[in-house]
C-alpha cells in the first residue's frame, strides 16, 4: 500500500497561491505555511501587519498534513516528565497555553465556518499492566498539579473493563480535520490582506539592525520581523544540537461496527494514540493509530514495513476493523526537556546563532503533538510582535534555556548520535558496488569514482541518480523503502528520489548525478 494522509486524500477544494516573483517589503515575513506560520499569519493580519506567507511547497502540505489531527491538553511527553525537568510554574503555563489553543480553533473554527468538523471529546489514558499503573498514577497527580482536573475511573469504552489495571479520564478535547481547518484560516488570511506565496523556497535568511532580509529562489523580501515557523529552523542553528528527529507512524482504518469518540492512549511500555474522526454524513468516519517513533534515517529496509504492520495488527486485536484505508508518516522533533522552544532567536554572521535577537522569531520541537503546540507557536509569536507579551508564556518556551542544565543530558545523548552516523556513513563502504545490483522500487548508496552517490531504480527500470551527501552539514543520507525518500540520520533533513529538499533543516536540494554511460 502507498502512503498517504487520511487529511490529504479528504480535501474537498484547495486554493492555489502564486509563487513570489520579485521583491517585496512587509511588516512580517513568516517561513513556513503550516498551521504554525498560518495561525501566526492570521492574528497579525487580524491586527492590521502587513505579512507574507513563503512556503516552499503547498499551505498545509508538509507535516500539518501529515499529522495525527488530535487536540488535547495532555502531552505525551507526560507532565510528570516535564515538572521533573523544570517546575510546577512550567507544567501550569504549558496546560494554560495548551487550553488556550483548543478554544483558539474552536472560535476560528465557528467564527469563520471553516468546515473541518471540530468536536470536542474525552481523554483517556490506560494499561492493562500492572507494572505501569503507577505512573498513570503519577500523571495524575501531575495533571492536578498543572490546574487540569483528570479522574480516575474504572471503565474506557469500549475496551475491556476487566482487562485494565489504570485508567485516567480527562474531559473537553477535542478533534477536527487540520488540513481543512489550515486552508480555511488561510484564506481568512488572503481576505484580510494577507500574502501567501507557494511554491517559494527560502535559501537565506538575515537580521539587520534595522530590518530583515529573507531570499528565496525568485525574490527577495524585506521584513520588520521574520517568523521561522519551518518545524526546525533552516540552515545551521543550536536548537539542532539538542532537538532529535524523529518519525511516527499512523494507519486509519474502517471499522464495521460503531466508531468511540474519544482518545485513547495506551501505554504498556511503547505509547500508543487511538483515536476516530466522525461525521454526521458518515464520509470522515475513521479509526487511526499512531505511534512506533524512531530517529530519522536510522531504520532499516524491515522495521520500515514492520512499524505499519505492527499498527495493522494492533488495530485489528482490540477493534473489528473492516479494512485499512491509509498508512503515512510524519515528523517531529524532541526538545532536551519536554517543552517546545518557542520564541526570539538569531542567526547571525556567517549563520552562526546568538540569542540576542529583536526581529527573528522560531518554533520547533512539539514532539508529535505539533497541532496544539503550533497553534500556541502562533499565538505565542504574534503577541510578541505585537507586543503583548504573556511573561509565563516567554518563560516556558523560552529558546535561550538551550543551554540549560536540564538539556545537557539530552545534548550529549542527540551529538553522540549524530556523531556516530557521520561513521557509519563514511566515504568508504556504500550498500552496493554496482548499479545492477539495485532492483526496482529500492533505493541504495554506492560508490563511483570515489564519490558517494544516492541512486533509486524506478519501477520503469530508470536509474533516479543525485549525491548521497546531505547538504546541511554532510552526513550521508539513507533510504527509506516506506516513503521513497532519502532521509538524513542526523538532523532528519528529508529529500525526494530526484533530490529535493521535502523537510529539514537543509535548505539545498542534493546535488544531481549523471549516471554512467555503461548503466
Amino acid at each position: 500500500m502507498e502512503t498517504q494522509s487520511f487529511w490529504e486524500a479528504t480535501i474537498s477544494k484547495r486554493t492555489e497561491y502564486p509563487s513570489l516573483e520579485g521583491n517585496i517589503e512587509v511588516d512580517v515575513a513568516i517561513i513556513g505555511g503550516g498551521i504554525t506560520g498560518i495561525t501566526t499569519a492570521q492574528r497579525l493580519t487580524s491586527a492590521g501587519k502587513k505579512v507574507a506567507v513563503l512556503e516552499a511547497r503547498r499551505i498545509g502540505g508538509g507535516t500539518t498534513g501529515w499529522s495525527s489531527g488530535n487536540l488535547y491538553v495532555p502531552v505525551s511527553p507526560y507532565y510528570q516528565t516535564i515538572r521533573s525537568n523544570r517546575d510546577v510554574q512550567t507544567i501550569q503555563t504549558i496546560a494554560e497555553a495548551r487550553s488556550a489553543a483548543l478554544d483558539f480553533i474552536e472560535l476560528q473554527s465557528t467564527s469563520k465556518n471553516i468546515d473541518c468538523h471540530f468536536s470536542r471529546r474525552p481523554w483517556y489514558y490506560y494499561t492493562y499492566e500492572d507494572k505501569m499503573a503507577a505512573q498513570i498514577e503519577s500523571e495524575a497527580v501531575a495533571l492536578r498539579e498543572a490546574g487540569l482536573q483528570p479522574e480516575l475511573v474504572d471503565e474506557v469504552p469500549p475496551l475491556h473493563k476487566s482487562d485494565i489495571k489504570k485508567a485516567l479520564r480527562l474531559d473537553g478535547q477535542a478533534r477536527f480535520h487540520p488540513l481543512r481547518y489550515v486552508l480555511g484560516l488561510a484564506e481568512n488570511v488572503a481576505s484580510h490582506g494577507g500574502q501567501l506565496y507557494e511554491y517559494t523556497t527560502v535559501y537565506d535568511y538575515k537580521e539587520e539592525e534595522e530590518y530583515c532580509i529573507v531570499k528565496t529562489t525568485n525574490g527577495t523580501v524585506k521584513a520588520s520581523q521574520v517568523v521561522v515557523a519551518t518545524h526546525l529552523p533552516i540552515g545551521v542553528h543550536t536548537v539542532h544540537t539538542v532537538a532529535g528527529p524523529y518519525r511516527s507512524y499512523a494507519i486509519a482504518v474502517k471499522l464495521k461496527g460503531e466508531y468511540p469518540d474519544a482518545y485513547f492512549w495506551h501505554n504498556d511500555g511503547i505509547h500508543k494514540t487511538i483515536t476516530t474522526h466522525g461525521s454526521e454524513s458518515k464520509d470522515l468516519d475513521i479509526l487511526m493509530v499512531v505511534g512506533n517513533h524512531h530517529k530519522t534515517g536510522q531504520a532499516s529496509d524491515q522495521e520500515y514495513q514492520h512499524y505499519f504492520k505492527e499498527l495493522e495488527d494492533y488495530a485489528r486485536k482490540a477493534f473489528d476493523v473492516a479494512s485499512v484505508e491509509y498508512r503515512w508518516s510524519a515528523q517531529h522533533y524532541r526538545s532536551g526537556d519536554g517543552v517546545p522552544y518557542i520564541g526570539q532567536t538569531h542567526i547571525g554572521a556567517a549563520g552562526l546563532p546568538t540569542m540576542d535577537s529583536k526581529r527573528t522569531y522560531m518554533a520547533t520541537s512539539y514532539d508529535a503533538d505539533g497541532l496544539t503546540y503550533g497553534t500556541v507557536a502562533g499565538m505565542h509569536i504574534s503577541d510578541l510582535i505585537l507586543g503583548q507579551e504573556n511573561p509565563a508564556w516567554v518563560d516556558a518556551f523560552n529558546p535561550t534555556r538551550i543551554a540549560s542544565l536540564s538539556t545537557v543530558t539530552e545534548f550529549i545523548k542527540e551529538n553522540a548520535n549524530v556523531a556516530l552516523q557521520y561513521i557509519k556513513g563514511n566515504p568508504f563502504t556504500a550498500d552496493v558496488s554496482e548499479f545492477d545490483e539495485i532492483q526496482k522500487g529500492e533505493g541504495k548508496t554506492i560508490k563511483v569514482n570515489g564519490e558517494k552517490l544516492a541512486a533509486y531504480r524506478d519501477e520503469q527500470n530508470q536509474l533516479h541518480v543525485c549525491s548521497a551527501i546531505c547538504p546541511h552539514l554532510l552526513c550521508t543520507v539513507n533510504w527509506n523503502n516506506a516513503e521513497k525518500t532519502w532521509d538524513c540520520p542526523c538532523h532528519g533533513s528529508r529529500f525526494m528520489i530526484d533530490g529535493t529538499v521535502i523537510e529539514g533543516p537543509a535548505i539545498h536540494n542534493l546535488e544531481k548525478k549523471d549516471i554512467p554511460a555503461k548503466q
